[in-house]
């Protein structure tokens, strides 16, 4: 549940808590709805809403006990979204809130809006202790300033964190190997494990399961 993935300071998220000022209940859950079908046009604004009615727990008085069960069957917005969506805005209001403002009396937000996605793997990467403090202000100008999108997004933060990076190719490719014989592994045991005791193949074929990691298992050595 969204509620035990999300916190928040209850003192912050000063755009979101003036909206719920502005707006009541009713009007809220009209605006929500409206915004949602256009959320990837206006997602800072949907994520305002969102916020507002995830903060005071709007969706309850509406008949539903959680808030991702309100945002996939009344806005058509799946969990992930949704907590993408909140996080993504929570977090450019502690970031970047002058983004968060209205451009203009009728709440329509600025003309330069950062991709959510993009914004939600600046979040990301900011809780990324590999990351250096330098590495994080580029990669966030680039994003809240630069509008880069997703995609350059992860670009970017691979090729900075594979300069930072000390080991060979090799030691690269033989730590993936470990790693995929290992799962492999665990895929074979318990599947021998399983088949021998449920009796759900023959004998030989459990023979050859046991014959397959105890030659995977050497391949460790």
């Amino acid at each position: 549940m969204i509620e035990s993935q999300f916190h928040f300071n209850r003192e912050e998220g000063a755009m979101s808590v003036m909206l719920q000022d502005q707006v009541d209940a009713g009007a809220l859950r009209e605006k929500a709805q409206e915004v949602a079908k256009r959320h990837k046009a206006s997602w800072v604004e949907l994520g305002q809403y969102l916020y507002a009615i995830y903060h005071d727990k709007h969706y309850r008085g509406w008949g539903y006990l959680n808030f991702e069960t309100y945002c996939m069957k009344e806005l058509r917005i799946k969990q992930q979204t949704a907590v993408k969506l909140l996080k993504s805005y929570y977090f450019l209001e502690q970031e970047k809130p002058e983004l968060t403002k209205p451009a203009d009396g009728e709440g329509k937000t600025k003309a330069f809006v950062p991709d959510y996605e993009a914004v939600n793997l600046l979040r990301l990467a900011k809780n990324n202790k590999k990351l250096k403090e330098s590495d994080y202000q580029e990669l966030s100008s680039s994003v809240l300033e630069g509008g880069r999108g997703p995609k350059d997004v992860r670009s970017q933060m691979k090729a900075i964190l594979s300069e930072q990076d000390e080991r060979t190719p090799d030691e690269i490719r033989q730590e993936r190997r470990q790693a995929a014989i290992k799962r492999l592994l665990t895929v074979l045991n318990h599947a021998k494990t399983e088949f021998s005791n449920a009796k759900f193949v023959p004998a030989y074929l459990v023979k050859q399961i046991s014959d397959l990691t105890e030659k995977l298992e050497d391949q460790l050595n």
